[in-house]
């Protein structure tokens, strides 16, 4: 076993005694083959104590990344990030903000100059139907944070480190449980509080959850808590010290819609940002008293997106600011590093009302070679939505398929414009997506309008999406934005592209926005999705001639659907009482009967159907006209649960079709190019 202070200038076990007395955190990377580092990691956790939680995909007994917000609220001492295989970056920033003063974070990495050329699993995650890749341009930025930073400890494999201790200061005194004044400042406000929703939004460890721990021990009357995962309010309960009265979102708000008494005076909201804003607005209005708190760092969403985006909006608002670290000393030099390499700070844009601006191409090497071009415009991305992460500034920099435009002012970025390529698939492989049987990754728009409208060929035509927007406050209301889709789409024209797109929550201001910026509405969902709480609508801004037939008929075709929802009545869309079954309805019915179209994807030509078919279809008939649900059809009729039910519902179809359509079920059978049972 190695000896960790041979041949060190400084012993580990000084660093972090050092550490515990100033009250700070470092980051300790270890770069070079996987036995080594693992080798490495055994003899540190033998020669200092500490809980060392560990975040890997390889490691045995670790916690995957994808389960660390389960870490959100809870403490530790001393931890390892692995990203010898993917760097995860909102779990790395997960994981720092759980660790107490005293703490190293050692950030496992492949050797640094292999590192940019090895493929990262993580990006998996995000670079669309690209598959896995090196992510050099994120490595070198990460290198360059390493390499500017005297407080980060260093060790690769072969050489012996040369470590430093931090520049002496007083030692650290923690709260030891008693309020800060700016915690008693706000405590003082929320006790003589009669009514009104206050919101806490501040980084990692400034006391969010000892505040809100602080009220419950100190009000009085009943308390209710609410977060998106019960483990994420342990602080909260310590510091209050009884237990807590906790629901999850969905199920408090299912107590509150059933008309049952509400006897909290306060209900405490936990990691705000993280829950759908649709069932925050529901909640919100049941409760007399709420408090809210929220990260301002991007793990889940950034606090600063979800002041401005939501929090804004609400009739009684206040914000109460928390500045000043508790968990650990001020200036600590692990919040200093994760601040900068992952862009978690706020970017001071000096953001005065502009009159003359230029709209211009922006590229990622661009974004990539100056830092202070990234941090402004990714800056100006992040201030504008509260759900970008730092899964977004890995994509920014190293996924494929992507375009930029930027709007310039007095050289800052006012407007910004993130585009993503989509389509050019084959022609096999759409009537294939299109039947249900293949759903590879990537291609938002194009695979939807495929998979659960009435157009494969959207996915073979070439075409770009929007995946973000954004102009700042001051230069808002000029016609920057269209102007920056404008640009886009001559860039896009000049590509020969078949049109651009967008994928965004239904609510009535965005539909309005795109529908300004020159876009055509073409398919809604049929389910809430869970991020937005809202239906997901699909637009498209055609360039080619084949791209201005499908929105055409991709029009039409939504106002005859839309004859059949009765959930969206409130944005008071067209719709068509013309209901004969279509070309594309049978071609969505053979889709179901013979193939894995989704019942809601085929619902309304299946109902159409229903109308023109007087006799049988009896599983779909009793479902549809008579709103009998699946469960109870399964029960009537002995079937062992959905999955049976959809498989006889599509029999009911397919005996149809088959009967009277064979030449068209076997053309599209040649399309997909499968063998027709």
């Amino acid at each position: 076993m190695v000896n960790l202070n041979q041949g060190m200038a400084i012993p580990l076990s000084t660093i972090c005694d050092q550490l515990s007395y100033l009250g700070f955190r470092r980051l300790l990377v270890l770069s070079g083959e996987t036995p080594w580092i693992d080798q490495q990691l055994v003899c540190i956790k033998q020669q200092i104590q500490g809980d060392w939680i560990t975040i890997s995909s390889r490691i045995t007994g670790a916690i995957i990344e994808s389960k660390t917000h389960l870490l959100l609220g809870r403490e530790f001492f001393h931890a390892i990030f692995d990203a010898t295989e993917g760097f995860h970056s909102e779990a790395l920033a997960r994981l720092a903000g759980t660790l107490k003063a005293g703490s190293l974070l050692v950030l496992c990495t492949p050797p640094q100059k292999s590192w940019p050329i090895t493929p990262d699993k993580d990006s998996l995650r995000w670079n669309e139907q690209h598959g896995m890749i090196p992510t050099p341009n994120f490595v070198h930025h990460l290198q360059k944070s390493f390499q500017s930073d005297s407080n980060i400890l260093m060790w690769e494999q072969g050489n012996l480190p040369e470590w430093t201790l931090l520049p002496e200061q007083q030692a650290w005194q923690p709260p030891l449980g008693l309020a800060t004044p700016a915690q008693q400042q706000a405590l003082n406000q929320l006790l003589s509080a009669k009514q009104g929703v206050w919101g806490i939004i501040a980084q990692r460890g400034r006391g969010k959850s000892t505040l809100a721990g602080m009220l419950l021990q100190q009000w009085e009357g009943e308390c209710w808590c609410c977060a998106p995962a019960k483990v994420s309010t342990v602080m909260i309960e310590q510091q209050a010290g009884k237990p807590l009265d906790f629901r999850s979102p969905d199920e408090l708000l299912r107590l509150c819609a059933s008309g049952a008494a509400i006897t909290a005076d306060w209900l405490i909201i936990d990691e705000a940002a993280a829950i759908p804003t649709y069932l925050l607005r529901q909640i919100i209005a049941y409760f007399p008293r709420v408090l809210m708190t929220t990260t301002v760092d991007g793990y889940e969403g950034t606090g600063r997106g979800f002041l401005s985006k939501f929090c804004h909006q609400l009739a009684d608002f206040t914000k109460i600011e928390l500045s000043e670290p508790i968990r650990w000393a001020k200036n600590d030099p692990l919040e200093n590093w994760l601040d900068q390499a992952l862009l978690l700070k706020d970017f001071e844009n000096h953001d005065n009302q502009q009159t003359q601006w230029q709209i211009t191409p922006v590229t990622q090497q661009q974004l990539a070679n100056d830092a202070k071009v990234l941090q402004a415009f990714y800056g100006l991305l992040t201030s504008a939505h509260y759900r970008t992460s730092p899964l977004d500034l890995r994509r920014l920099l190293d996924a494929k398929g992507q375009s930029f435009m930027a709007a310039k002012s007095c050289g800052q970025f006012i407007g910004a414009l993130w585009m993503v390529e989509e389509g050019g698939l084959e022609s096999d492989l759409c009537w294939q997506i299109w039947a249900g049987l293949r759903r590879p990754r990537g291609n938002l728009v194009a695979q939807s309008l495929a998979a659960h409208h009435y157009f494969p060929c959207a996915a073979l035509m070439k075409s770009q999406r929007v995946m973000r927007i954004a102009v700042s406050e001051k230069s808002r209301r000029q016609k920057i934005g269209k102007q920056l889709i404008e640009a886009q789409k001559a860039s896009a024209k000049l590509a020969n592209l078949d049109y651009l797109s967008v994928s965004f929550g239904l609510t009535p201001e965005l539909l309005n926005f795109w529908l300004k910026m020159g876009f055509q509405l073409v398919r809604i969902g049929e389910h809430l999705e869970a991020s937005s709480g809202c239906y997901t609508a699909m637009a498209l801004m055609p360039l080619s001639a084949k791209a201005e037939s499908l929105c055409e008929r991709a029009k039409l075709l939504l106002a005859r659907d839309l004859f059949w929802r009765n959930d969206i009545n409130i944005f008071n869309l067209k719709t068509n009482n013309l209901q004969d079954l279509s070309a594309e309805d049978w071609f969505e019915l053979i889709g179901f009967g013979l193939y894995s179209r989704t019942l809601a994807a085929s619902g309304a030509a299946i109902q159409r159907l229903l109308m023109q078919e007087e006799n049988g279809l009896m599983l779909l008939r009793l479902h549809f006209q008579q709103q009998v649900s699946i469960e109870d059809l399964c029960q009537k009729m002995g079937l062992t649960g959905q999955k049976q039910w959809l498989k006889c519902a599509r029999a009911e179809i397919r005996e149809i079709v088959e009967c009277d359509f064979p030449e068209l079920v076997e053309q599209i059978a040649q399309k997909i190019t499968i063998s027709y049972p």
